[in-house]
């Protein structure tokens, strides 16, 4: 392959969004702990993003836990959501998968190869966190902007949202 190639290759990788290491464009939306919690997943492209073997995991302290596993053969269109909801939760979106509870004090969206596509916390020793740790909510959820922004900073990321 020729020099001029490779560079080529390299710029488009680097620009494609979704591409490079450390980014998805699926991102936690929204995170409300507790047995009526749910935690939404939003794809920020416009292209369906395959999600099957797919999991999310619950961080406490400075461990995780898997939460769920999303559905085997799971795709998430362009500008859809998906949502994990407690057993509690009142709240529905086109797919989605149930459990007992959203337990601990984030989150972490894993793909199948077992990388990290997002995380989310509101404490400091978190795994589950990007840099600073988002503030906590009490009883509401915390939630990203209308774009769901990922600067890889929770505490710039996420607020409290009304829900």
């Amino acid at each position: 392959m020729s020099t001029l190639c490779t560079i080529l290759l390299s710029a488009a990788m680097a620009a494609a969004p979704g591409t490079g290491p450390g980014t998805s464009p699926v991102k936690i939306e929204a995170l409300l702990p507790g047995s009526s919690g749910f935690i939404v997943l939003r794809n920020t492209s416009e292209l369906p993003v395959d999600l099957d073997g797919w999991s999310v995991r619950s961080c406490t302290g400075t461990g995780s836990a898997e939460l769920a596993a999303l559905p085997p053969g799971s795709t998430l269109p362009g500008g859809e959501r998906f949502l994990i909801a407690g057993e509690g939760s009142a709240g529905t979106i086109g797919g989605q998968v149930v459990v007992r509870s959203i337990t601990g004090s984030g989150a972490m969206l894993v793909r199948r190869d077992r990388t990290r596509a997002d995380g989310v916390a509101f404490t400091t020793d978190s795994p589950c966190r990007e840099n600073e740790a988002s503030s906590p909510c009490g009883r509401q959820p915390l939630g990203r902007d209308e774009n769901s922004t990922d600067t890889d900073n929770n505490r710039v990321d996420f607020s409290c949202r009304i829900s």
